[in-house]
């Protein structure tokens, strides 16, 4: 997986999208390609070393017309109902996706260009009011449109975490996702663990998992959801909220405490949870 800073999910209450969102039909493709023409390439904004990651995602859409609720993850905020404005989309950039401290290769740029480039909190009084996200939130490929792997194992994915989450009482989101690099890694899943999960290692990061079927999905929700520990043999990476990947990191870490040597990892047993009758 390619680091990131943040990602943004859009949330459009659909389950499948056009394979590139910036040729999807309505909010999506809109939303896409104003906050693009801001910091994507060629965008006023644009910075090479601040990569952020915009996927479309099957969470309840807008019911405003000409808006879209957007979700800031790893910062765990909520934003309802962005309108689609250059004045928004200029605003989220800079409140919440630009560069806090710039890259030290930004060194020779004029004053005015590292103020074009640098975050400015204040910006965000030209948005709505962040809502913080306190649930668990996991996120599965399932863009069919881009990729037929995921279009079939998403669904699949989607309905096995929700029924686990259900059976353990645990509230959260799942949802599906569209494309986010490495199909030959499908299933692809990312658990967001939000700050407030008192006792769990992992509260405030983003752990990315590949290759999951719904065999393991009982499994992934007790380590990682429950325990907050790390399931190397699918790991592909994670984020933290100051941007961080730190995936190997805790893997290493987990290890360690383990007394482990490099080849042990946390690893899965299948589990075929039987059907209800």
């Amino acid at each position: 997986m390619a680091p990131y800073t943040e990602q943004v999910l859009l949330c459009t209450g659909k389950e499948d999208w056009t394979s590139n969102l910036e040729d999807d039909s309505g909010a999506t493709a809109d939303f896409v390609k104003g906050l693009k023409s801001i910091i994507g390439k060629g965008g006023e904004a644009f910075d090479p070393f601040t990569n952020v990651l915009i996927t479309a995602s099957s969470l309840p859409a807008s019911t405003q017309p000409d808006t879209t609720t957007a979700y800031l993850l790893p910062s765990f905020l909520r934003l309802a109902s962005i309108p689609h404005t250059r004045t928004s989309f200029t605003a989220l950039a800079t409140a919440y996706l630009k560069a806090p401290v710039l890259h030290p290769m930004h060194a020779n740029l004029s004053a005015a260009q590292k103020r074009l480039l640098t975050r400015d909190p204040s910006a965000a009084s030209a948005l709505p009011s962040p809502e913080p996200i306190t649930l668990p939130t996991i996120l599965i490929c399932g863009h069919g449109g881009r990729d037929a792997r995921c279009g079939v194992l998403g669904p699949v994915l989607q309905t096995a975490f929700r029924a686990e989450l259900e059976r353990r009482e645990i509230e959260g989101d799942v949802a599906q996702i569209s494309h986010i690099g490495g199909h030959k890694y499908a299933g692809n899943v990312i658990i967001y663990l939000p700050p407030g999960m008192e006792g769990n290692a992992l509260r405030g990061s983003g752990i990315w998992y590949g290759r999951v079927g719904p065999e393991q999905v009982e499994g992934l929700v007790e380590e990682t959801v429950v325990k907050g520990r790390i399931v190397g043999e699918l790991l592909r990476g994670g984020v933290t909220q100051d941007g961080g990947n730190i995936g190997r990191m805790v893997e290493a870490q987990l290890r360690a405490e383990r007394g482990e040597e490099d080849t042990g990892r946390l690893r899965l047993k299948p589990r075929a949870r039987a059907a209800a009758a």
